[in-house]
């Protein structure tokens, strides 16, 4: 898109503005307009537009490895990372139309009801302002707006089902199973998948040719085309740089930058919906400084940006001598996951959640045949070694002084550099190792030789609580309802808002969180 071809927003003044194009802007904005289509709604987009279901671009992916997204990616020389624990930048989220769901893998698994009272039970972290009973018909909705493939029978603390049917185990999976059986482990079922569509197994889920893996384009795509919502309207790249406050206790509007032509331009709204994640929802809070709000918007008491989490990444990894049976894992997403660790009892100590890799075992076959592999040899790589891999999410608990700020610079997409400064609690290590551990004794049953035990580099994947929800003010940025506090029409919706960040994937939790608020924004409660 040229400078000269740029959109801009048709009026002035919008009923709402939301801010991102993710998963939580786009269900905010369709809970307003189903309820009220003559709403003005203005959505407002860092990044640009973003083709899907495009033949070309998969291929490429197909025969390159490229994803065909990755211009829009952070960069590691983007940002920068402080504090003992280097924070890794790349591939962690997105900037496009539709946001971080356009490469996001579908994991959809609901927090668990200990998951709302992290400090009643621990003494450490947070509590949410809420139990889980809240949340719950708001789970059931999203899981049938993402159209999420699981088993509720095999899920012991679970009742309702899903909308979809689980996909099977793959046959590799079974030696994993007999594993978790052989460790006492019960408590393991299909990984739930937000799979929106039919799923024709093409192994690309990272860029699918068929759209079946859910995306909030998906969603946009459908509030820009139907008649009756004739005022929303989406503008790409088009970073905000700010919220102009009217005074203390009102936003009147949004300042945003067109993208890369970086003119400044103004909007109007009577409310303002931030759904920009938990890396620019502070940063844009931080930056929103005026003279009723010196030190940045809601941030008196300094806790904008603060208590930075996500989740650790561990691994066990075992190699095996040959694969007679030629395994490979179909399907570029888990389809075995556990969670005999994810409960009460492991809270102290951060719980844990564990599923088989979805890259292991796999032969690049493709890369084979590029490379001039013959038959003879393509069938060596398939019946020779194999590797199969447990890994797990652990819970991490927040710390004031891990935060993010805005770095000196402006990074390759016009948004303003991210600083992030980050330490582990001082008994990570101890309880990182007693989990690898376990993990490693989890693997040794597979059989073969364990070959890595370790922690991946810490990434932004699952960041949160950054602007997390409390009772009052000195102790987060948003009330239950996700209003900024002291500011009447300015809500956050984003992980940014999670007291806590539990030990599995928060984009389930996060959708829920966004129906809620859309349908407070709407009236209907």
């Amino acid at each position: 898109m040229s400078c000269e071809e740029q959109p801009r927003p048709r009026h002035d003044h919008y009923d709402l503005v939301v801010v991102g194009s993710g998963i939580a802007g786009a269900f905010v904005a369709r809970q307003i307009l189903e309820a009220n289509p003559e709403k003005g709604v203005l959505m407002l987009e860092a990044g640009p537009p973003f083709a899907h279901r495009d033949r070309r671009f998969w291929w490429d992916y197909v025969v390159t490895g490229r994803r065909p997204y990755e211009e829009w990616e952070d960069r590691e020389e983007d940002n920068v990372s402080e504090g003992s624990t280097r924070w890794r930048f790349k591939e962690s989220r997105l900037m496009v139309r539709g946001g971080s769901t356009v490469h996001w893998g579908g994991w959809s698994v609901r927090f668990l009801p200990e998951d709302f009272k992290l400090r009643t039970n621990t003494g450490r972290g947070a509590d949410w302002p809420f139990e889980i009973d809240e949340l719950l018909p708001y789970y059931r909705r999203a899981e049938s707006s993402l159209g999420v493939s699981g088993d509720h029978a095999q899920e012991r603390r679970r009742g309702d089902p899903y909308p979809l049917p689980a996909f099977g185990y793959t046959e590799a999976d079974q030696v994993m199973i007999d594993a978790f059986k052989a460790h006492g482990m019960s408590d393991f079922a299909p990984m739930p998948i937000a799979r929106w569509r039919q799923c024709m197994t093409t192994g690309t889920c990272k860029y699918c040719p068929v759209g079946a893996r859910f995306s909030a384009s998906y969603l946009l795509d459908h509030l820009e085309r139907d008649t009756r919502f004739a005022d929303f309207e989406l503008v790409p790249n088009a970073p905000v740089s700010r919220l102009l406050m009217s005074d203390r206790g009102t936003v009147g509007g949004v300042e945003y930058i067109e993208y890369p032509r970086g003119v400044t331009r103004r909007v109007l709204a009577d409310k303002v919906v931030v759904c920009a994640g938990s890396i620019e929802t502070p940063k844009i809070l931080e930056r929103s400084i005026s003279p009723y709000w010196p030190h940045g918007v809601a941030n008196d008491y300094g806790l904008v940006g603060r208590y930075l989490i996500s989740h650790p990444f561990l691994l066990a990894r075992v190699a095996l001598p040959e694969n007679p049976s030629r395994w490979q894992q179909e399907l570029d997403f888990p389809t075995l996951m556990s969670r005999d660790y994810d409960n009460e009892q492991e809270q102290p100590d951060g719980k844990l959640f564990l599923f088989k890799s979805r890259s292991r075992p796999r032969v690049k076959i493709g890369e084979l045949m590029r490379a001039g592999i013959d038959r003879n040899g393509l069938d060596r790589a398939l019946t020779g070694p194999m590797e199969l891999e447990l890994q797990g999410f652990m819970e991490e608990f927040g710390n004031y002084h891990n935060r993010v700020e805005n770095g000196p610079g402006v990074n390759h997409v016009g948004l303003p550099q991210t600083r992030i400064g980050f330490s582990r609690n001082p008994d990570f290590d101890k309880r990182k190792d007693a989990r690898l551990e376990l993990m490693k004794s989890i693997v040794e049953r597979v059989g073969g030789k364990v070959v890595k035990v370790g922690i991946r580099d810490q990434r932004g994947d699952h960041a949160a609580s950054t602007c997390r929800m409390a009772a009052q003010p000195d102790e987060g940025v948003v009330d239950s309802d996700l209003k900024v506090f002291d500011v009447e029409n300015l809500f956050l919706c984003s992980n940014a808002v999670f007291p806590s960040g539990a030990a599995v994937n928060p984009t389930l939790t996060l959708a829920a969180l966004a129906l809620r608020l859309g349908d407070r924004l709407a009236g209907m409660r």
